[in-house]
C-alpha cells in the first residue's frame, strides 16, 4: 500500500494506532472459519472524529475500508473482510461509557465497550441494573454484537432490540444521529426507538451503510428475586417434539421469561472435556456408541438447558411451579433456590454448594459449569463456554489469556431461524443431521429460544486449520447446510464472511433496493463493499 496513505493514517491515529507490517497484519486478522482475506493494514481510532477522518481519507484515495467493533465474533469471520487488501478499522479503543441512567434503565456507550466493561461499571457503581450478554466472550463488543443481531439469555436477550438511538459516521464522513428530527436536544433519544418518519436504526444492522460510533442500550432492572433452574431431558427421543411444544407454551404465557439455549449432548461435552480421539476407532467423527460412552463419563443427557426465573419472590415461585409441572415429565429438573436482591453471590454459592452434593453421576467438569451458567442469566459475562472451541484443536483448554483466531482454532457457526413448532424444529434437525453425517462431522446443535414464535438452531463444526483437506470439508459442510436450510425456508439470522456477499442471491429485489441506497450514500463503494451482499 502506498506510503502516502500510511503516513496520513499515522497522522490521524498515531504510530501505536496503525499496524502495517505484513506479519503483524496477518496475525491480527486471522480467522477461525475456513475463509479469510488479509488487509493491507489495520487501524485503531479512539474517537468518532478519528473515524470520520479515516473515512474521508479512504474516500479521497478510493481505498476500501472494513470496520469492526472488537472483532470478537468468533466463528463468523472475526476481522476478515470479504475482499483482499484495503484498510481494516477496529474500534476497540473507543471505550467510553458516556452515561448510565439507573432510573430509566439505559446506558450510552461506544463500540469498544465490552460486556466485561459494562458489567464492571454497573457493579463498581452499585447500580441495580443488568446488561444482557452473549455467551461467547467477556471481551465482545456490546454494540458490535447487537448490530450483528446477537442473542443473550435474559428477558433482554434481543440485543439489537435493546439498542435505541445511534450516532453513525456515514460514507461521506458526516455524523448522523438517528431518531432525532431537530438540531435541538432530544430528551427521548435513547428512550423511544422509532423517532419520527422512517425508522433508520435498522439500516445500520448487518450492513455497510454507516459506522456506529455511539449508541444507547437498554438495561434490565435487577429483579427482587432470581432463580437458576437446570433441566435435563432423559426420556426417549420420540417425546422430544412434545417437550418443544410445551416449552413454547411456557414462553408464550410468560412462565419462562428467559431465552434458554437447549444444547445437545455433543455441545455440552465440548464445554467440559477435550475431544476423545481414543474413541474414534479410525473414524473422523464419533459413533453413536462412542457418544453414549463419552456422555456417561460426565453424566450428560441427550439435551440440557438452564434458564433464569425473575421477578418478586412470589413470581419466581410461580414460574418454578409452572416449569416443574410442564417439564418434569420429560426429565430431571432442579433449581438452586431463589436469590434475593442484595446478597447475590453469597446466596447463590450457598445454594449451588448444597445441591451439587446431591447431583450423583455428574463429573467435576460438569458441576464446574453451573456457576458461570447461572451468572449468564443474571447478566454476568463469562469466558468459560467459548473455551469449548479449543477442545479438538488443542491438547487442553486455556487457563489464562486466549484468542481463538490467533491460536488457530478452526470452527464455524450457522444459525437458521425456525418456527417454534416441533414439526419444523424436527424437520430442520433431521435435515442438518444428514448433512453432518455426509461430511463426517459430529453433530453440534443448540436450540436457542428467540421468541415465543421462533427458535434459532445454532449448528457448528470444528476442524483442523492446519489440514487443507479438513478445512475444505468444513467449508463444504457450511455451504451445503446453508443452502439446504434456506431452501427449506429457514434462513440464517446472521452470515459469516464466507457467505456474506451471497446473502441476497435469492432476493434480487431487496438487493437492488439496498444497493440503490448504498450507491447514493457511497458512490465509490468504499465502505465495506460486499458486506451482507450490498454493493
Amino acid at each position: 500500500m502506498n506510503n502516502t496513505l500510511m503516513n496520513r493514517l499515522g497522522e490521524i491515529v498515531g504510530a501505536n494506532g496503525l499496524v502495517s507490517e505484513p506479519s503483524k497484519v496477518e496475525l491480527e486478522t486471522r480467522t477461525c472459519i475456513p475463509f479469510r482475506q488479509i488487509p493491507d493494514c489495520v487501524v485503531y481510532p479512539d474517537s468518532a472524529e478519528q473515524v470520520q477522518r479515516i473515512v474521508a481519507l479512504a474516500q479521497e484515495l478510493k481505498v476500501p475500508l472494513w470496520p469492526v467493533s472488537t472483532g470478537k465474533n468468533w466463528g463468523y469471520g472475526e476481522k476478515s473482510a470479504v475482499y483482499q487488501g484495503g484498510i481494516t478499522m477496529v474500534l476497540e479503543r473507543m471505550k467510553k461509557i458516556e452515561m448510565v441512567d439507573e432510573t430509566l434503565g439505559y446506558a450510552v456507550i461506544e463500540p469498544g465497550v465490552t460486556y466485561r466493561d459494562l458489567n464492571g461499571y454497573l457493579k463498581d457503581n452499585k447500580l441495580a441494573l443488568w446488561s444482557d450478554c452473549a455467551g461467547s466472550t467477556e471481551s465482545a463488543s456490546v454494540i458490535g454484537n447487537a448490530l450483528d443481531k446477537g442473542r443473550g439469555v435474559t428477558p433482554y436477550a434481543d440485543h439489537f432490540g435493546a439498542l435505541c438511538g445511534m450516532e453513525v459516521v456515514l460514507p461521506d464522513a458526516s455524523l448522523l444521529r438517528t431518531g432525532n428530527t431537530t438540531d435541538t436536544p432530544n430528551r427521548v433519544w435513547n428512550l423511544y426507538k422509532w423517532g419520527v418518519g422512517p425508522y433508520l436504526d435498522g439500516l445500520f444492522a448487518q450492513s455497510n451503510l454507516g459506522i456506529v460510533v455511539k449508541a444507547g442500550i437498554w438495561l434490565m432492572p435487577e429483579p427482587e428475586a432470581f432463580d437458576f433452574l437446570a433441566f435435563e431431558y432423559t426420556k426417549s427421543l420420540d417425546r422430544f417434539p412434545e417437550m418443544i411444544d410445551d416449552l413454547r407454551r411456557l414462553v408464550f404465557t410468560g412462565a419462562l421469561k428467559s431465552r434458554p439455549h437447549i444444547a445437545n449432548d455433543f455441545a455440552m461435552l465440548c464445554i467440559m472435556s477435550q475431544y476423545p480421539k481414543h474413541l474414534l476407532s479410525g473414524r473422523k467423527s464419533l459413533s453413536p456408541e462412542a457418544i453414549v460412552r463419552w456422555r456417561h463419563e460426565h453424566g450428560v443427557s441427550s439435551w440440557t438447558f438452564g434458564c433464569g426465573l425473575y421477578g418478586t419472590t412470589q413470581e419466581v415461585r410461580s414460574q418454578r411451579r409452572a416449569l416443574r409441572r410442564n417439564l418434569r415429565k420429560y426429565g430431571s429438573l432442579w433449581s438452586f433456590g431463589h436469590v434475593t436482591r442484595g446478597d447475590w453471590i453469597g446466596r447463590l454459592l450457598l445454594q449451588i454448594t448444597r445441591r451439587l452434593a446431591r447431583l450423583a453421576g455428574k463429573s467435576p467438569a460438569f458441576l464446574a459449569q453451573l456457576k458461570p451458567g447461572a451468572d449468564l442469566f443474571r447478566g454476568i459475562p463469562t469466558n468459560e463456554f467459548v473455551k469449548q472451541v479449543y477442545f479438538k484443536s488443542h491438547p487442553q483448554k486455556p487457563t489464562g489469556a486466549f484468542d481463538p483466531p490467533k491460536d488457530q482454532c478452526g470452527f464455524i457457526w450457522i444459525g437458521p431461524l425456525v418456527p417454534f413448532l416441533s414439526k419444523n424444529v424436527q424437520e430442520a434437525l433431521d435435515g442438518a443431521k444428514r448433512i453432518f453425517q455426509k461430511h463426517d462431522f459430529d453433530v453440534f446443535v443448540e436450540i436457542i429460544v428467540e421468541s415465543p414464535r421462533a427458535v434459532l438452531l445454532l449448528f457448528g463444526v470444528f476442524f483442523d486449520k492446519a489440514d487443507p483437506a479438513d478445512t475444505q470439508r468444513a467449508s463444504d459442510w457450511y455451504t451445503e447446510i446453508r443452502t439446504a436450510m434456506i431452501e427449506a425456508g429457514y434462513p440464517p439470522y446472521r452470515e459469516t464472511a464466507q457467505s456474506s456477499p451471497h446473502v441476497f442471491d435469492q432476493n434480487p429485489v431487496t438487493r437492488k433496493f439496498l444497493s440503490s441506497i448504498k450507491n447514493a450514500l457511497d458512490p465509490n463503494g468504499t465502505l465495506a463493499p460486499g458486506r451482507y451482499g450490498i454493493k
